[in-house]
């Protein structure tokens, strides 16, 4: 690799700091020798070898090797890692740090961002996933859905639609019942909507123990109303219906002739 001195010009302490991140992200530990470096700083090697031993931990910022050299003597090889190099010669000179900050600082804000990126990713696709369940399992509504959503979207400013289209005027089994003179209670409607197949019966963990049931609207019964969120429990849901729809329900159900 290219040894770099004192007159290297930028392009050329570029070209090496890029060979280097190539080999630190080859898993390199220790990818900078000693040998490449020092000119840029130090006027003699062993002035630049003392200072490496005294400032810095061996095994741990460099480490040593040795070979055996034609004459039979031993010849020692210095291998720095990245962090080492950026204290021990980069940041001595202001030039030579401005091109590695661009190649590394650079390159290390990038792989930062691409992490948050991936987490973010992660954390989104997670929740909607439990957006979707929970959809699933209570057959929600769009509103409730997107009130959902937003819980999730906004700690992590993800945009949403303000609003959902309606429908239609949605209200409860007991005020349409009473709006329609239907001498039936909201209790016995519910268990025709059952018998139909168009309703069905959960359950949920009570705070006091035990469990607490509700009612949920399910299959073709979706065509006359929806389930909401309930105002009174989360994990609860409240069927609500199509106020221009009810009559044709209440056929359907034969309970008009009550009416």
């Amino acid at each position: 690799m290219t040894q770099l001195t004192k007159s290297s010009s930028s392009e050329e302490i570029k070209m090496y700091f890029n060979a280097i991140l190539k080999l630190q992200s080859a898993s390199e530990e220790f990818p900078v020798n000693l040998d490449e470096v020092w000119m840029l700083v130090y006027n003699r090697r062993d002035y630049a070898v003392d200072a490496l031993k005294k400032d810095f931990i061996e095994n741990e910022d460099f480490i040593c090797t040795s070979v055996k050299t034609e004459v039979g003597s031993n010849k020692f090889d210095y291998y720095l890692t990245v962090s080492c190099l950026e204290y021990f010669i980069v940041k001595k000179i202001r030039s030579v740090f401005e091109v590695y900050r661009k190649v590394f600082h650079k390159t290390a804000k990038q792989i930062s961002i691409g992490k948050v990126k991936v987490g973010l990713t992660a954390k989104v696709r997670a929740s909607l996933e439990w957006v979707k369940g929970v959809k699933g399992l209570l057959n929600l509504n769009d509103s409730s859905t997107l009130l959902m959503l937003k819980q999730v979207a906004e700690p992590l400013e993800l945009p949403v639609p303000d609003y959902t289209p309606s429908k239609g005027v949605l209200k409860s089994a007991g005020e349409l019942l009473k709006e329609n003179k239907c001498a039936i209670s909201a209790q016995f409607f519910n268990q025709k909507m059952i018998e139909k197949g168009y309703m069905v019966e959960l359950t949920r963990p009570s705070s006091k123990g035990g469990v607490k049931k509700f009612k949920s609207i399910i299959g073709d019964g979706l065509n006359f109303g929806e389930n909401q969120v309930s105002p009174n429990n989360p994990k609860s849901t409240q069927p609500l219906y199509y106020q221009d729809k009810f009559i044709e329900l209440l056929e359907l159900l034969q309970l008009r002739q009550i009416a």
